[in-house]
């Protein structure tokens, strides 16, 4: 792959709603500095098939049986107020600066947008977002909230289905 094409660092996170069967317009941008990391691990995902034997002589035939979607895993800090009803559900009240966490974990579906450093991107426009609070708070560590998102592939209301994963350079 030539030097230009590379995907290098995390310069911004961007999450919000999806949109129609692709990424929704407006999302809510978490810059490098509250990514708790340089590095960002993204799984491609996996093909499963199975070999089965054809009828009436030796042979056999491999077939694909499915696929695990593409997921990706990292850290935000500073998440507060709205942004941490939209990715972990609960309520936030705004005087009291106080978020509530929800009675059971929601399933959150959000478009979510990973732009590197030169400005390429990765884009998952309809993921399943799991998130959770994890860290020490100490004098010199934050808590973070650490979330995994996982493709899925978004339909719009024609029932036109999209990409679950695209990456995108500039």
């Amino acid at each position: 792959m030539a030097k230009e094409t590379n995907i290098r660092g995390v310069a911004k996170i961007e999450i919000g709603l999806p949109g129609d069967g692709v990424v929704g317009t407006s999302l809510t941008e978490f810059k490098g500095s509250v990514v708790a990391l340089n590095s960002l691990s993204i799984d491609g995902g996996d093909a499963s098939e199975t070999t089965i034997a054809t009828e009436g002589d030796d042979s056999y035939l491999t077939v694909g049986t499915g696929s695990t979607p593409a997921t990706s895993t990292f850290k935000l800090l500073e998440v507060v107020g709205t942004d941490a009803v939209m990715i972990l559900g609960g309520s936030y009240d705004g005087p009291s600066k106080t978020w509530s966490a929800p009675k059971l974990k929601p399933n959150k579906y959000l478009s979510v947008v990973i732009t590197d450093l030169e400005g390429n991107q990765v884009v998952f426009p309809y993921a399943k977002v799991a998130g959770k609070h994890v860290g020490n708070i100490t004098k010199s560590e934050l808590l973070s909230l650490e979330i995994k998102i996982t493709a899925n592939t978004p339909v719009s209301a024609a029932g036109i289905e999209g990409s679950p994963l695209q990456v995108v350079h500039v």
